[in-house]
């Protein structure tokens, strides 16, 4: 916030800042009448739009933006950190490459520019990056600790460890780097097959968020209160009523995070006649919402009656809003195309989801529940009220059953034909077979472009934290290690064994 910004782009700021987005739309609209080579204004107007799914507006706003500023590296620098919150990684990483092209990179440019090849997969090239970024900004914390995140990738892990010890020993650091690092730790002791170390770093990267906890936990009881009102409202009948309205064919690929939903994704958007979206907010935060929590009231009231009783005009210009959106974020008519839509843990919200879209097929992606337990635990999350609960290895499994719980629930109401459970390992141990019979049950024919998928992944980065691995070849390494871990996991065997037994897995 500079002192000398118009009122009116501070005023749509706030606007912003308040959740009243169609009023900051408008605001920002306004601003750029009365100042529309305003550098900011353009900058701050673009991720706006791009937020709420405006894309193209969004991009020419950024084409805007460098006329007024020309093409300069911290010009084009704005520019890609901008194309990448507007869900256009490939194009953040081409402008970042034009902004270090010209010269030496400040630290948060470099930085994110390494970031960004990482996600690309460009290991080399990130660890280039990072090794020349840190050359000229020797006691820059964050690159050290994402030199390691790309060292422990490329398989050096003692260096690595060494390196992020120091990060998590230091009480000078913020709290969320030395999170962040002793996760790390976590994986490359891990990987090492050092399971206690794993978990003893796990444990101490847990310690940072407990002051945070009783909040989160508070919205999170909230959620689930939402999720159970929705369940009960939901019936056969019910959706049989909603089914009276069309829409174009769309699937909800959801399930518990870290099950494998990221590369049933990747696999099924290789698919010519199928487009993918990768844990994109469009539902979850801005038209749900709309239907179930009145303005200022989160929590509060019945959001299954709320849902049964809503407006059939409000549910088409939603469901309108929806496919604009998708099609925003492809950059390309669907046409005929399926919509499939990826989004862990939004099985709470499957009735809210299919009074919009009522046709929908539901996709849950299982895994072996100690495997999803233990690597939700394991494994680094931005710490709110979805993920609070994976802060003891208990509230994790907890967190876990009652997730299925509300999909066991939910499947029983739906028709026989709407819903398809695909397990993780059978993706890993026969991909032609699982996929095949997936693209069957979503109408599509076999495309040898699937068993393919990798040479597609390059098409536009990953979202999900587990890019990583789906650029990976399909191994079994992820398949059973909760093995290495059974006297961690005593504690949780009551809590998860009946799932194991419903799901098929050996006890």
């Amino acid at each position: 916030m500079n002192p000398e910004d118009p009122q009116e782009l501070k005023n749509a700021r706030a606007l912003w800042l308040n959740h009243r987005f169609d009023e900051a739309l408008a605001a920002f609209d306004a601003v750029l009448l009365s100042h529309p080579d305003h550098p900011l204004a353009l900058i701050d107007a673009a991720r706006a739009f791009g937020g709420l799914y405006q894309i193209a507006k969004a991009e020419n706003l950024i084409d805007r933006f460098l006329t007024a500023s020309g093409n300069t590296p911290s010009a084009l620098a704005l520019a890609g950190q901008t194309y990448r919150m507007i869900h256009r990684g490939a194009k953040a990483l081409n402008t970042f490459e034009s902004s270090v092209a010209l010269a030496p990179p400040d630290p948060a440019t470099g930085l994110e520019h390494a970031m960004l090849l990482d996600r690309a997969g460009k290991l080399t090239e990130a660890d280039t990056a990072l090794a020349n970024l840190l050359d000229r900004h020797p006691d820059f914390p964050e690159a050290r600790f994402f030199h390691s995140h790309v060292a422990i990738r490329r398989g050096d892990l003692t260096a690595a460890s060494q390196a992020l010890e120091t990060l998590a020993s230091n009480d000078s650091l913020h709290p969320y780097l030395r999170t962040r690092a002793c996760y790390a730790l976590a994986e490359a002791a891990h990987r090492a097959n050092h399971p206690a170390d794993a978990i003893r770093h796990a444990i101490r990267a847990k310690s940072f968020g407990k002051p945070d906890a009783p909040q989160l936990e508070h919205i999170a009881s909230l959620i689930n209160q939402q999720g159970d009102q929705l369940a009960r409202s939901f019936n056969r009948s019910t959706l049989t009523t909603w089914q009276q309205e069309t829409h174009p064919p769309v699937a909800l690929l959801t399930g518990s995070p870290r099950s494998g939903t990221t590369l049933l994704e990747k696999i099924l958007d290789a698919h010519p006649s199928l487009r993918s979206s990768d844990e994109h907010d469009l539902f979850a935060r801005f038209l749900a919402p709309q239907i179930l929590q009145p303005p200022g009231q989160a929590g509060t009231g019945d959001a299954g009656k709320r849902l049964t009783a809503a407006d059939p005009s409000l549910v088409s210009s939603l469901r309108n809003t929806y496919f604009q959106g998708m099609e925003e974020l492809l950059g390309e008519p669907l046409a005929s195309r399926v919509m499939l839509d990826k989004n862990p843990s939004l099985t709470d919200l499957i009735p809210a989801w299919l009074r919009v879209l009522p046709h929908s097929k539901i996709l849950i992606m299982l895994r072996d529940p100690r495997d999803v337990v233990l690597s939700c635990f394991l494994n680094h999350f931005p710490l709110n009220a979805y993920t609070v609960s994976f802060l003891t290895l208990k509230q994790t499994a907890r967190r876990y059953a009652r997730e299925m719980e509300s999909w066991l629930r939910i499947r029983d109401q739906l028709p026989a034909s709407q819903w398809r459970e695909v397990r993780y390992e059978d993706c890993v141990h026969d991909l032609r077979t699982t996929a095949g019979h997936t693209l069957d049950w979503l109408g599509l024919d076999w495309s040898d472009d699937v068993a393919n998928y990798r040479s597609t992944l390059a098409r536009r980065l990953t979202n999900s934290p587990t890019y990583a691995d789906v650029q990976a070849p399909l191994h079994t390494r992820a398949i059973g290690k909760w093995q290495r871990y059974t006297d961690f996991l005593t504690p949780v065997r009551g809590i998860l064994a009946p799932y194991i037994r419903h799901f098929g897995y050996q006890p």
